[in-house]
Order: structure tokens, then sequence, then C-alpha cells
């Protein structure tokens, strides 16, 4: 039996459109903010009640719409965006669809009242579920104001798969949040129920929005990124190691001024963070890229939060590259201080150079470091083994500490071949030089140091280890091992031989020389450089236990495990009594490392306390 073919009726074509544009209530709220900026409004006050789903009004300053505007803005494809198909390959404004506002009108209790500035009467349009009510004349403001109540009353299937109020708002106000950060120069609030949840100053600074949006304590914890390279252009801010989320709530990203998800960025960052952070933690990062239009298809998805890239693999590597130089050359001062200006520019939410003498202006950490490898087959700069910090014997720490500053100062320059001074010089471009120096260690695990300014407590193991490791790191091809005069032998499963066998190539790569000798017995003629000899075997078996665990063995996956391995075990322990000299050396070898303040595992090594942080824990501010 033939079915007959019917043409739908514009109001049921709107309620299906409304399920992909309109999914839930922040997704109008969205919308109407996003034609709010598109209008050119620089303030939005946008209020909800119940989450969205009974109550919301944005209302804006922007350029308004005239009756004859307003009459076709709520009919579907109808748009002020766009008049031919060649437009989406230039387009330079969020909303390009004309699907927004009548797909909201469709499943909505919905009024609009709008006004351009040579006009004396606003224009008042009521829709509801889709059918017009009204349009009339009315008193109103320059800008436009748009109510959306009763959200899905007409779809019933779709209102019961909302969420709670609280979720529902809760998205509301992140959506806010990104769409903020993308436009620093607009002032932003958000009332939900009442009460005041979202306001940014508008001021055009990225840092104070970020700042009115998170807090105090993430704005101090900024670093600004900036890169120019294959006509891209990426700026905006991430956080230091230290500021971590649980998911990608705080990691928001722009191309051209548009909020965007895109799976091949977040690994870029999370590449460019890894053995800085905890596996289970997400670094805060507010990025804006800026491409030819042309090289991106905006027109993917009605809700407009995915693109396409012609290449996105420049893309991985350009925000890769980005985010490693923000990171290995931090500012030594806040990103909230006045040389770190806004980064996006006003009304266009694009980005601008950051001035290049603020990116000059980051601490630059020794390059000489004293770690000299006498073996000419491994690669200079290797450490083989902890014993430069711990061999030579020295009077107690504890006695050592207690020696006036400037009696142990003399002191250590007198006997010290290989470092001139007793401190460590660290350019600032703030205070010139800044020069950090050890005065203790605490229960043989802490270190205590101190600048003219600034108070260090270093995790003497952890810091050890992100030395070590950075060496390691340096190694692009295997990893440096040592070779046996007598090989070890130990016990193995038929089937842990069989791996290994499998794998030959892959152990020689990460240092380990190991064979099969006997039925039941494997041979290991060679080792990484700080791996003990009663170590062997436990190494061994844990890359076993690596190797058997990847679903598919990625050899820079395993090597990067296999470095994390090396340099925990070869670093030194906490318990182990250093002497003056000792920890001064890893200090200065600490601070040349890429990154001092975090372990490979993502752990802090070194926390800095300034003098005003000080001053605050004594209460003297």
């Amino acid at each position: 039996m033939e079915h007959k073919v019917y043409i739908l009726d514009q109001n049921t074509a709107n309620q299906i459109a409304a399920g992909e544009v309109v999914e839930k209530p922040a997704s109008v709220v969205k919308e109407l903010v996003e034609n709010s900026l598109d209008a050119g409004a620089d303030k939005i006050d946008i209020t909800i009640q119940d989450g969205g789903i009974e109550y919301i009004r944005v209302v804006d300053n922007g350029s308004g719409m005239s009756e004859e505007n307003a009459r076709l803005a709520v009919l579907r494809h109808a748009t002020s965006k766009i008049r031919m198909a060649e437009d989406l390959l230039s387009l330079k404004t969020l909303g390009f669809r004309g699907e927004a506002l009548p797909s909201i009108a469709s499943v909505s209790k919905f009024r609009m009242l709008t006004r351009i500035e040579n006009e004396d009467l606003a224009t008042s349009i009521s829709i509801d579920g889709g059918e017009s009510l009204e349009c009339i004349s009315s008193g109103g403001a320059v800008g436009t104001t748009v109510i959306v109540e009763n959200l899905f009353f007409n779809v019933p299937a779709r209102r019961k798969f909302l969420r709670t109020i609280n979720t529902e708002g809760r998205y509301i106000s992140d959506v806010i949040c990104k769409v903020a950060l993308s436009r620093p120069d607009v002032r932003f609030q958000l009332v939900n129920n009442e009460r005041m949840v979202v306001s940014t100053p508008g001021n055009s600074d990225a840092v104070d929005t970020i700042v009115a949006l998170y807090g105090k304590n993430v704005g101090k914890e900024l670093l600004p990124v900036f890169c120019e390279e294959n006509g891209i252009t990426i700026s905006g801010f991430v956080g230091k190691p230290t500021l971590l989320k649980g998911t990608r709530q705080w990691q928001t990203i722009f191309v051209n001024g548009r909020i965007i998800s895109n799976r091949m960025i977040s690994k870029a960052i999370d590449h460019a963070y890894q053995s800085q952070i905890p596996k289970a933690g997400f670094p805060f990062a507010v990025l804006n890229i800026t491409v030819d239009a042309s090289s991106i298809d905006v027109n993917v998805h009605p809700q407009k939060s995915e693109i396409k890239f012609s290449d996105e693999g420049m893309i991985y590597r350009t925000v890769y590259h980005a985010l490693v130089s923000a990171l290995t050359t931090p500012l030594s001062a806040s990103a909230s201080d006045q040389d770190n200006k806004a980064i996006f520019s006003q009304k266009e939410g694009m980005t601008h150079p950051i001035d290049s003498s603020t990116a000059g202006k980051t601490r630059e950490y020794l390059k000489d470091s004293i770690w000299k490898n006498s073996n000419k087959n491994e690669p200079a700069g290797i450490v083989t083994s902890k014993s430069y910090y711990i061999s030579q014997g020295a009077q107690s720490v504890f006695e050592q500490a207690a020696t006036p500053l400037h009696v142990m100062q003399e002191k250590l320059v007198e006997n010290d071949n290989v470092l001139k001074t007793s401190t460590i010089e660290l350019q600032n471009y703030d205070n010139g030089v800044d020069q950090i120096w050890p005065l203790g260690q605490v229960d043989r695990v802490f270190i205590i140091a101190q600048s003219e300014k600034c108070l260090y407590l270093i995790d003497q193991h952890a810091a050890h280890e992100r030395i070590l490791y950075d060496k390691l790191v340096k190694c692009h091809e295997n990893v440096p091992s040592q070779q046996f005069l007598v090989p070890l032998f130990i016990d193995a499963t038929p089937q842990e031989i069989v791996l290994i066998e499998d794998n030959r190539q892959t152990f020689l790569q990460l240092g380990v020389d190991i064979e099969q000798a006997g039925e039941e017995m494997l041979r290991i003629a060679s080792l990484p450089v700080d791996i003990k000899d009663e170590e062997a075997e436990s190494f061994v078996r844990d890359i076993l236990k690596m190797i058997s665990e990847m679903k598919t063995i990625s050899g820079s996956d395993l090597r990067q495990s296999v470095l994390h391995y090396t340099a925990c075990h070869g670093a030194i322990k906490a318990g182990e009594l250093l002497n003056m000299r000792q920890m001064r050396t890893l200090i200065l070898d600490l601070c040349n490392t890429e990154h001092p303040f975090t372990c490979p595992h993502g752990r802090p090594c070194m926390i800095e306390i300034t003098s005003e942080e000080l001053y605050k824990m004594f209460k003297r501010i």
C-alpha cells in the first residue's frame, strides 16, 4: 500500500527544527545573547527563573529592529547575516541560519520588544507556540528585549527530558561565562531567581573578566599565551599546572570569536601539560584562535558549536607550540599586572598581539648546567646517579642553619670551585635579579630557600625527579643506558619470555638489553643509567606490565612511562640528609628545567610564597 506524502505546515516544521536548535533553556539563552552581540550590544542583561524553564528574559542595548525587520525575524530562514551561499565562506557574525527565533517561538510563549534609534515607538511581537498573536507599536528603549516563558509547554516529550531546575540554571551560567570570556568589552549580568550570579565589568580587560567569573585566586595563576605562525593567531591565557579542575569546565575555546568544542584542540592542551599535571586533572585555558574564515566550515550543526578545519593537524601543532611556549617561559609577575592587557579586541571578539615587550619580560632560567658526563657514549647533561648530591660528607644541615647567614655564605664561596656565588640568579624583569639561596632542610624532605622577596619550599625528591626527567627527555632517541660487566639473571615465565622476545627492540630503546638465557631465565646486560641493580627485576616486570596492559603498544607512551619510572627511582629520596652545597646545586638545576614548579607526575615540587602572602598570613596587611 502506497503511503501519501504530505508537506508539513510551517509550525510543525519549526517544532521539529527546534529539537536541534533549542535543546534546553541554555540553548535559548545562547542564541538570544549571540543575536544581541551581532546587533552591537555592549550591555546584556539576562534574567531567568526556575532554571530558565518557566522564564527567560534577555535585554540588550544593540541596534534593535524596525517593524518590518521584526516581522521577518520570526520567520524561518530569515536572517540579516548572509544573503547568498558564498557568504558562508566569510562569516563575521555568530548567527546566520535564521532558525533561532522561529524555533524558540514555536515551543514557548514568546514576546519580543525592539526599537531602532530613529523611531519613536518600539515594535512588540507576541507568539504563542508558533501561533502569531499580535504585532503592535509600544513604548520601549533602543535595543531588543526577548521574553521566553513556559518553554516546551506544547512539546511535553521534550520537556520531561529537562534536568532539575538547579542543573538547567547551571548550564545557563556556564554559557554566559563562556560568552563573556569571548567579549570582555561587553558587560554581562545574569540574575537567577532574583540573585546575581554573573557580573562582568565590560571594560575590555580579559583578566578582569576572568577574575569576575572565577575569582582573584585564578587571576593570580594565569600565564599569557600568544603565537602567530602558519597563518594562525592564538592568544589568551592558560593556568599554571597547579590550577586544575576535574573536568574540562575551565577550558574555553573560541575560533574567530565563536565558542566551539574540538577534540584535536583539547588533545593539544592535554599534551602541552603532559608530565606537569596529574592524569585526572584538566588545566584552565581561555584561548582564541583566529584563522582565515575560508579555512573553516561553521555550517556543520544547527547549534554551531562544532566546526571543521581544512587542516586540523596544523591547528593542533600551533596550539601545542603556543601552550608549551607559555608554560616554559612564565611571567614572573601575575598576569593581572598592568603589563598584561586584555587579549581580545573590542566588538570583534578577535585577538590582537600581546605587546612584544611584555612577551619578552619573562623569567629566564640559567642554561649552563653543572652536570658534565664523562662518558662520551652518553648524551651530555645526563645524570648517571644521585651521588653528586649525597656523596660528600658535610656537617649537619641543622648546624649550618644555625650559623649566621653571612658567615655561612662566605664559607660556601670559599669551598666552592664550581660556582663562584652562593646564590642562584634568576633573571627577573620586575626586580632586575632575583637570588635564591637555601636556608636549611626540614624533616630531611623539604628544602627551605629564599630570595629577597620570596620564600621557597622545595620537595627534594620531586625536584630531583623533575631534573632527571627533563634531562632524559632531551634524549630524542634511546634512553641512555649503562652496560654491566657481569650480566644480571632473573627468573621469568614462558609468557614473559615471549613478550620480551616480541618487543626486544622496544626494550633496547628503553635502555634495557635483555634476552632469554634459558627455559625460564632472562639475562640483563644493561639498564637505564639511574636504575640500581637491585631494582632490575621490578623494573623489567613493570615494563612487561605496561606492555601487557596496552591495547596497542605505543612507543612514545611506553617511553614516557619508563622515563617517569627512571626519574622517580633515580631521584634523591625523602629522608636523605643534604648539606648546603648539595641543596644549592639541586635548586640551581631545578631552575634550569622547563617546569620547575611541578614534578613529572604533576605534583608540586617548589612552592613560592611572596612577601605579600607572608604579610597576609601574619595579618600585617
